[in-house]
């Protein structure tokens, strides 16, 4: 396999939109990348420019260290595999499977010997007589897949090869497409908009927004380490709650303040804020760590009444109404908690986040 580097990267359509712009990364031998984000951040331009399905307007690409920018799609020793399952209706599963093959002019014992492994592989191997007529959407998204692994390529892109399957199909094909990866080692970069496929799947994770890499770093860095309000709001369902604060002073001892609760600051946090200059602050909490209770205990921060409450079967997730906005918190199935019930909530806060209001970047 190979390593990916993405340097100054960029594609600018007509003399002023952007669809990507200073793209640096490097993808790592047998790493598999996921770029996820909303539509329109770039993440698709940012594929197809890798496979040469896009010209690039500025920066470098590289593949094993060598330049291959303005190489054509087949000289890149790349495989892509598209939204659209886009495998040949008049030609058998085998004959799909095969074709790139062909074009490499290779044996009939080679073409023979690798089909069958990818279709093994891709679970796919008594289908190898049957047109894709006679397939699934699942089915016909693996011969896709199976098309692309049989060339060995260097590096395996992706663009959304799941989105067009029903909902239970796609969380079983994540974990297949994780094993077959197990499987090939292959350098791999996918693009999803589904942040539970990024966060299954991925070795890392580059979030991007407006063309741009706002953060990359493994599940647990974007989950728990967000680098500003965006990722933080974007990952996680329900998504972060976002508090507005202001710092004073009280004795010595920092105190964040709203119309609704104080909050002492513990541990780590103090010092990132003792650091912080500016009056007010944007308290970023996740809503597994905004603990519900049907009693006051010593640590609450504040009481209120229950608005709406969503079962989930495993959890279920409790609406409030604070000031001009709904706050979302995981809670445990049982014992279960009622609208316009009375409960009490408590942060965990080793898990707090603070923001800067202004910037919307992460206070460190």
């Amino acid at each position: 396999m190979a390593t990916l580097e993405l340097i100054n990267l960029g594609k600018r359509y007509g003399n002023k939109v952007w669809g990507a712009r200073n793209i640096d990364l490097v993808v790592d031998d047998k790493e598999f990348i996921v770029f996820l984000g909303p539509s329109g951040c770039g993440k698709t331009t940012t594929m197809r420019m890798v496979a040469g399905l896009e010209e690039v307007t500025e920066g470098k690409i590289l593949i094993d260290q060598t330049d291959v920018t303005i190489l054509p799609p087949r000289k890149r020793d790349i495989s892509m595999v598209f939204q659209s399952y886009a495998v040949w209706p008049h030609l058998s599963v085998y004959d799909n499977i095969a074709f790139p093959l062909k074009l490499q002019k290779a044996s009939k014992s080679e073409i023979e010997v690798k089909a069958k492994r990818v279709a093994e592989m891709t679970k796919i191997e008594e289908y190898l007589g049957r047109f894709p007529r006679q397939l699934s959407g699942g089915q016909r998204q693996r011969v896709a897949l199976a098309r692309a692994l049989v060339v060995e390529p260097k590096v395996f892109l992706m663009d959304e090869p799941l989105s067009n399957l029903d909902a239970k199909l796609r969380v079983k094909m994540r974990t297949e497409l994780k094993a077959i990866h197990a499987q090939t080692q292959a350098t791999t970069v996918f693009v999803t908009h589904d942040q539970a496929e990024a966060m299954s799947m991925a070795d890392r994770i580059v979030v991007m927004k407006d063309g741009s890499i706002v953060q990359c770093g493994t599940s647990d860095d974007v989950y728990f380490d967000c680098e500003d309000m965006f990722v933080a709001g974007f990952i996680g369902t329900p998504p972060t709650n976002f508090i507005t604060m202001t710092l004073s002073s009280s004795d010595g001892s920092l105190m964040l303040k709203n119309n609704i609760f104080n909050y002492k600051p513990k541990d780590k946090n103090v010092e990132i804020l003792n650091r912080y200059d500016k009056r007010e602050v944007v308290m970023g909490i996740r809503p597994e760590s905004m603990i519900v209770s049907k009693e006051k205990k010593n640590d609450t921060v504040f009481s209120s009444k229950v608005l709406v409450v969503e079962p989930q079967g495993s959890h279920q997730i409790v609406a409030i109404q604070f000031n001009d906005k709904i706050i979302k918190m995981i809670a445990d199935p049982f014992p279960k908690v009622l609208p316009g019930e009375e409960v009490y909530i408590s942060f965990e806060n080793e898990r707090i986040m603070y923001f800067d209001p202004e910037t919307e970047k992460r206070i460190r």
